[in-house]
């Protein structure tokens, strides 16, 4: 069957089973999956997509906190995005999302955006009834109502980025075997932006959202790089060394140890696989694909936009920088 023909037959039984599919502006469509897709308090579930080359795609996963008791997932801690509102996604017009830029070598991508609004690092699948209300930690039920979009309507991409800042970096990793286990001839590149997953072991959140995991809280991020940094995948990771947002969730966690030492460790363990490369830089400041620093950060002569380039090329990695 030719692609334009599967795409547009997807489409309309996509249409025909509920889904809501809205044009937002000249690049940007929204779709709104239904089912058992839905935001932390029970409002719609709703994500992106943007028209590029077939044969090259971004899965991006949105970043905005996280929760996992009483406290952290009442209304007014303010920790997590409990809601996608209007068209969010018209926020993201800097580094790879300004497709103007002729510096940016994800441009011509197609691109999925999945948003985020369950508090969960987008691999929760429980109701949970804590007292300030119930939360909808849904994540990986969301992105999997994404994903399934993306292998229906881009079903043989060559090349395959999938990234996330923050929660969204954490996202990224956990979904990325699914995804290279679909795309089984493309080449994938993981991104994990400020999401390094620097966690106290005694961490109870995972079990709180229902997460798959066959490891302990403080190696669940680590453990999955060993396990999907290798063969045709290659990994990465971004972050500050001082990253002021992921040193608050790590405090609030009840952590102990210094984040900054706690980071370091886990990295240079990563970064003795073959398949894996680490960008460092100094300060404190959080995620860089989403924001001008994608073309600015430079450390140690190695610019940030250059490095991230060679990554996703296909030829070469690059060295790990600090």
């Amino acid at each position: 069957m030719p692609k334009t023909l599967a795409v547009l037959l997807f489409m309309m039984w996509f249409l025909a089973i509920g889904v809501q599919v809205r044009a937002q502006d000249p690049a940007w469509s929204e779709i709104t999956p239904g089912g058992d897709a839905v935001c932390a308090r029970g409002t719609p579930y709703t994500f992106y997509v943007r028209g590029g080359d077939p044969s090259k795609l971004l899965i991006y996963f949105q970043g905005g906190g996280a929760c996992w008791n009483d406290a952290t997932c009442a209304p007014e801690a303010g920790l997590f995005d409990e809601v996608i509102v209007g068209n969010e996604v018209s926020n993201y017009t800097n580094g790879i999302f300004d497709s103007g830029n002729g510096e940016n070598p994800l441009a011509s991508y197609s691109t999925v955006f999945v948003t985020y609004c369950t508090g969960d690092y987008h691999t929760g699948n429980r109701a949970v009834d804590y007292t300030t209300g119930t939360v909808q930690h849904r994540g990986a039920v969301n992105a999997g109502a994404a994903l399934r979009w993306a292998y229906a309507t881009i079903p043989r991409p060559s090349e395959v980025v999938i990234a996330g800042c923050s929660a969204g970096g954490i996202g990224a990793i956990y979904h990325t075997r699914a995804i290279a286990s679909q795309y089984s001839s493309a080449r994938i590149t993981q991104f994990g932006d400020a999401g390094v997953g620097v966690i106290p072991p005694t961490w109870g959140g995972f079990d709180v959202w229902g997460t798959r995991r066959n490891s302990a809280p403080n190696q669940f991020v680590t453990s999955l790089y060993s396990a999907t940094a290798r063969g045709r995948v290659r990994a990465a990771q971004f972050t500050t060394v001082e990253d002021n947002v992921q040193t608050t969730y790590y405090t609030i966690m009840g952590a102990v140890n210094a984040w900054t030492l706690e980071m370091s460790d886990a990295l240079s363990r990563l970064e003795g696989r073959a398949n894996f490369r680490s960008y460092i830089a100094p300060g404190g400041e959080h995620c860089i694909a989403e924001t001008p620093r994608f073309y600015g950060e430079n450390v140690s002569g190695v610019r940030f936009r250059d490095w991230f380039a060679t990554l996703i090329s296909g030829g070469a990695l690059p060295g790990n920088v600090r």
